[in-house]
């Protein structure tokens, strides 16, 4: 994702949107990246290390099925999550497969791809390119959340006992020696999982939104501290349009994902102008994912959007709507009920821009 090598840096400076062209040069000039995304890695886990790992079951490409809870007390699990567009984890593949290569039968590798503007067309013919053979997952938000995903890649180290150990960004000595440290851990005895208090997942979310499915209200907070509510089902109430979104995404994919990229350009040229428009209230909300309060006032400066923002800083927006695409449009009538919902990955996502 946003994160990329001294050597990539001339890419993103020549490739500048005439749209936003101080957003992307901020990006491109005087970043460390390998060490921004380490740090937010970190941060993110760094209130997890030490605690139970979730307790849960995860479901390859291939159709196997693979149980946490079977593997603590018995051997440690190396969790990293990437994407096919986010250019480190390309560079980071040769290691990651050789790691999975000399230490299968001492630690679970799970390769875990976001599933963020990815699926099974785009997957597979990465996993071949790429010679990757371990067991593959495309996340729809659930591990995201389970394993506070905040960049990519990301690697997940969790020890023997089944718990967190340690969360990283770059492929270094550190995380080399960090690998050998939950490998070689405590080997003298086995641990049983009943010896352990494992965490277990929380139950699917009752209250995720469908289309079709009607809201009361809505309340949302954004980035500029001003509150937001939304009443549905009353005589002045308006038709309201979620647009979830990363800063990122069009300057960023605009070389690796270029459709996406271009949607990203699409939705925010077009909702910009609908927005002028009173018989509908639109709401942005960002990802989590390489994305900060920071950054999207930088977003909004530079791409002058004038669309209310809202961080979603711990995933919950993303998680009640279901949304694990970017861009995805929901449409809700004055009754608050969910019309439709589609994403860049969607066959009638052009219709939907069209209708708006």
């Amino acid at each position: 994702m946003k994160p990329i090598h001294k050597k990539y840096l001339n890419l993103f400076v020549t490739a500048v949107f005439s749209l936003a062209p101080f957003y992307q040069q901020a990006h491109a000039e005087d970043i460390d990246y390998a060490a921004d995304g380490q740090r937010r890695a970190q941060s993110a886990g760094e209130f997890l290390v030490g605690k139970p790992a979730p307790d849960m079951k995860i479901t390859t490409i291939d159709g196997s099925t693979i149980d946490l809870s079977e593997m603590y007390g018995k051997k440690p699990v190396y969790i990293k999550f990437w994407a096919t567009w986010c250019i480190p984890c390309r560079e980071q593949m040769p290691g990651f497969e050789a790691i999975y290569k000399q230490y299968h039968d001492q630690i679970e590798v799970i390769s875990v791809n976001t599933g963020i503007n990815d699926n099974l067309q785009s997957v597979k013919p990465f996993l071949k390119k790429m010679g990757l053979t371990m067991p593959t997952v495309i996340d729809d938000g659930t591990l995201a959340r389970a394993f506070q995903l905040r960049v990519t890649p990301q690697h997940v180290l969790i020890d023997r006992q089944g718990r967190f150990s340690y969360f990283g960004h770059v492929d270094d000595e550190n995380f080399h020696n960090q690998l050998e440290r939950v490998i070689h851990q405590s080997t003298a005895h086995q641990f049983t999982v009943d010896k352990v208090s494992i965490a277990h997942s929380p139950a699917p979310d009752a209250h995720m939104y469908q289309v079709g499915d009607t809201l009361k209200n809505l309340a949302f907070t954004t980035i500029n501290d001003n509150n937001i509510e939304l009443k549905f089902g009353e005589e002045n109430s308006a038709k309201v349009g979620l647009v979830f979104f990363g800063p990122w995404c069009e300057w960023y994919l605009e070389e690796t994902a270029p459709e996406s990229s271009k949607a990203c350009t699409q939705v925010r040229e077009l909702l910009e102008e609908k927005s002028k428009s009173n018989n509908m209230k639109w709401v942005s909300i960002s990802t989590n994912v390489w994305s900060s309060v920071a950054e999207l006032h930088e977003y909004k400066k530079s791409y002058g959007t004038s669309l209310p923002i809202v961080f979603d800083g711990d995933g919950k927006l993303f998680e009640a709507f279901g949304v694990n695409q970017i861009p995805t449009i929901i449409l809700m009538d004055k009754s608050g009920r969910i019309e439709s919902k589609v994403s860049v990955q969607d066959s009638e996502f052009e219709n939907v821009l069209t209708s708006l």
